[in-house]
């Protein structure tokens, strides 16, 4: 299939479905996929709706690892 044709139809899928969850109440929509065309692969990131919720649901997607300080009360011994 001709990428133009995956293109197109890809856009037509995430019409039908962000259409949809916008209906049922979604205030922000991110889908991230991937597609490999002859060997290529390339990542496409689509937003509907509220833009600064899609940019801070884009920025929690793509963080890799989260750290929660808390004050445990004990003083660390130094050498």
């Amino acid at each position: 299939m001709p990428r133009a044709d995956a293109t197109k139809h890809q856009k037509e899928i995430l019409g039908r479905f962000a259409g949809e969850l916008c209906e049922s109440g979604a205030d922000g929509i991110v889908v991230i996929f991937s597609s490999t065309l002859r060997g290529k692969t390339s990542s496409h990131v689509a937003q509907f709706g509220n833009e600064l919720l899609c940019s801070s649901l884009i920025s929690h997607a793509f963080q890799t690892e989260t750290i929660i300080y808390t004050d445990t009360g004990i003083e660390e011994e130094e050498d």
